[in-house]
């Protein structure tokens, strides 16, 4: 696996992680403490939660973020255009200049339009857009033979302000009529102004003026300028995909056997559905125990069979409170052997310089794109999860450590 992004210091500060041995690049109720031996490595440290996934789900939650989404293209005046109102996919919900959220996935239909008649039918609109370059894009498609096709690349990192195609758009001879098109913005699960770790302004995108015509003839099909502060076109998001996570208790994907957690569909263990984004989170796990001066420490197997490289993956949060969830780490991986677990995990995510807390969470994140997620070479797909316990010590540590930063791979 190749190192992905790292974070900033003012965004989260956790211990450094070694990188894992791959071989291709809400709140709940405490639960009763189940036994779980440490196989993996000597360790004097007091385990003081641990759950091997071998007694049913004690007190984990799972959740389908698709279900009740709600969209995020909406008519606005922030950073107006020409006119006074344009569509908007972003909001103020995380700073005050504007910007998007993790695993957004959100379009702008146009209306259908009739274009009998065009010789040269053309799509023409004003834009501006701020997201990450390279993992947030903005689609413009349109419909071939009922089939949406892209009519760019994606429009990711930042227009620098507002830009207009003018009468020179996107020609739409090759494509169905009526004319079906929308705009679609699609985040992955991490790097955004909801972690802090991609600061947008104004993101994700903007768009105005949209306007369908003959560049010929001249004569216009469509136009919405959304001046009436209304609009012609419809906000909309991807409807509730599923909920994946569930115990499983195949030997093989198990850190020990025979249970674990995975986010996948039993009835094609190759291949993860579309368009998931499940989470799955720890019971509250109390840190009452621990005193001023212990260190503390969260370990977990884990096994990745995520082969593709279009943003598939698990991002991986930590809370004290239930409701704050702060970024830990991004990844994908194909672990190939099918009994192959990562260390990373195991090596441990320092819960230190959280402290102090009396609670703590911790929750996967998957999220698959359009195709899915697998096979991977082994033939499985997916993130098993294993074996997570929580340890503590009385060893003091060096403030220095404290704020050593996480490197993240993918």
């Amino acid at each position: 696996m190749g190192l992905l992004r790292t974070l900033s210091l003012c965004a989260v500060v956790c211990a450094a992680l070694t990188l894992c041995a791959a071989s291709v690049v809400a709140k709940s109720p405490e639960v009763a403490t189940p036994t779980l031996a440490d196989p993996y490595h000597a360790s004097r440290a007091t385990v003081i939660w641990a759950d091997d996934m071998e007694s049913g789900t004690n007190g984990w939650t799972t959740v389908d973020h698709t279900v009740g989404a709600t969209p995020h293209f909406h008519v606005d005046t922030y950073m107006a255009n020409h006119g006074t109102y344009h569509y908007w996919c972003g909001s103020f919900a995380f700073d005050a200049d504007g910007g998007y959220g993790n695993a957004w996935d959100d379009r702008l239909d146009i209306p259908s339009t009739d274009v009998t008649g065009a010789y040269y039918p053309v799509l023409t609109f004003a834009y501006r857009f701020d997201s990450e370059a390279g993992y947030d894009f903005t689609y413009v498609q349109a419909e071939s033979t009922g089939v949406f096709r892209n009519l760019n690349a994606g429009y990711d990192g930042t227009s620098a302000g507002w830009q207009d195609l003018g009468t020179y758009g996107f020609v739409l001879s090759a494509y169905d009529n009526p004319f079906v098109a929308r705009f679609r913005f699609i985040s992955d699960g991490a790097w955004s102004d909801e972690d802090g770790n991609y600061a947008s302004v104004g993101g994700a995108f903007m768009v105005d003026n949209i306007k369908i015509f003959d560049f010929y003839g001249g004569a216009e099909y469509f136009f919405d300028d959304v001046e009436d502060g209304v609009g012609l076109c419809t906000p909309s998001v991807i409807g509730a995909v599923g909920d994946y996570w569930h115990i499983i208790d195949r030997m093989c994907p198990a850190a020990s056997d025979p249970h674990s957690w995975w986010c996948g569909d039993d009835a094609d263990t190759s291949l993860i559905p579309a368009n998931v984004d499940n989470s799955l989170i720890t019971p509250m796990i109390s840190l009452h125990s621990l005193t001023g001066a212990s260190t503390c420490t969260l370990r977990y197997a884990m096994h990745m069979e995520v082969p593709t490289v279009d943003n598939d993956g698990v991002n991986e949060y930590l809370s004290t409170d239930g409701a704050t969830w702060y970024l830990i780490g991004a990844y994908w991986g194909d672990f190939e052997q099918c009994d192959g677990w990562s260390t990373s995990g195991l090596d441990g995510i320092d819960v230190t310089p959280f402290l102090p807390a009396s609670n703590l969470w911790y929750r996967f994140r998957f999220t698959t794109t359009d195709n899915g997620c697998g096979p991977g070479v082994a033939g499985g797909a997916g993130i098993m999860v294993d074996d997570l316990w929580v340890e503590a010590t009385e060893t003091p540590v060096e403030q220095s450590s404290w704020g050593s930063i996480k490197a993240f791979y993918r």
